[in-house]
């Protein structure tokens, strides 16, 4: 299972301020479906104005495996040059 950490403003709009969860998924898309059902909406708060990191990396491309033990990460898109 993938290990969650929400950051502010995720956490409490969502999870009721919890900041990490365990969730199983095969990548990116189906963890973000998986949260979704969870919290109805996150998905598309997540598009519109958030980022996720596996293992510490910026993840462009939703659809790369995950492995069991990733480390995601979803924190707000900073605007900024």
């Amino acid at each position: 299972m993938a290990r969650v950490v929400l950051t502010a403003p995720f956490d409490a709009r969502f999870f009721g301020g919890v900041g990490e969860l365990e969730i199983p998924a095969s990548d990116l898309f189906a963890l973000v479906r998986a949260l979704d059902l969870r919290a109805p909406g996150f998905a598309l708060a997540v598009e519109e104005g958030g980022l996720l990191a596996v293992d510490g990396e910026a993840a462009a491309d939703w659809s790369v495996a995950l492995r069991d033990d990733a480390e995601v990460l979803v924190v707000p898109r900073i605007a900024g040059g």
